[in-house]
């Protein structure tokens, strides 16, 4: 599989969120690494991806989304 991460940083929140992790306890973030990764992969394989970011406590929000080609 093709993988490509781009690493922005360290950028302060627009707003703080709060989460639990799995132990209870809350947590407040300020501040989050932001990081975008580009890969080619089979549709089927984007719901074991996402409930693996969901499951980990380091991860405080992702999205995911399909890039079309253009047609010109």
């Amino acid at each position: 599989m093709y993988v490509e991460v781009l690493n922005r940083g360290v950028i302060p929140l627009s707003y703080s969120i709060k989460k639990k992790n799995k132990e209870e306890e809350c947590n407040t973030y300020l501040d989050g690494i932001y990081l975008l990764f580009t890969y080619f992969t089979k549709p089927e394989s984007m719901a074991v991806l996402e409930e693996t970011l969901k499951a980990d406590d380091d991860v405080i929000r992702s999205s995911s989304f399909k890039v079309r080609k253009r047609k010109y």
